[in-house]
C-alpha cells in the first residue's frame, strides 16, 4: 500500500450535523410537520441548509439505533427490551423427522432388456 492509503485509515468518525438538533426534529414531527417543513425550519431557525431527505434519513436511522443496544453494551444491559417481539424466539425448537430407510432400487441390466418389442 502507499503511504497515502495509510493516512486515510482511522481518523475522526463521521457525525451528522443534525445530531445536536435531534430533539428539535422530533418535536416538529410530533407537531405533524412534513419533512420539507422541517428542512425549511432548520434553515430559518438553525442556519442548517439540508434537503428534506436529510432529516428524514437521520431521524429514521436514529430511531432504528435506539431500539437495539450497542453490541459492546448488550451483555451488560439486562433491562433492554427489543422494539418488536421476536415470534421465532418463543417457539420451541422443532426436531427433524428421522430419515426413512433407503428404498431398495435395483438398476436394470441392459443386457437383459428385450428391445425387439419396440421395433
Amino acid at each position: 500500500m502507499t503511504e497515502t492509503a495509510h493516512q486515510k485509515r482511522g481518523g475522526k468518525p463521521f457525525h451528522s450535523i443534525l445530531e445536536p438538533h435531534y430533539d428539535f426534529i422530533r418535536e416538529q414531527r410530533q407537531r405533524r410537520k412534513t419533512w420539507q417543513e422541517i428542512a425549511d425550519l432548520l434553515l430559518s431557525e438553525k442556519g442548517i441548509r439540508v434537503t428534506f431527505h436529510a432529516p428524514y434519513l437521520f431521524y429514521r436511522r436514529r430511531l432504528k439505533r435506539a431500539t437495539k443496544p450497542h453490541w459492546e453494551d448488550a451483555e451488560n444491559n439486562s433491562e433492554f427490551q427489543p422494539g418488536r417481539h421476536n415470534a421465532t424466539a418463543s417457539r420451541p425448537q422443532s426436531r427433524s423427522a428421522p430419515l426413512s430407510a433407503a428404498p431398495t432400487f435395483k438398476r436394470p441390466d441392459p443386457s437383459n432388456l428385450n428391445t425387439e418389442e419396440f421395433t
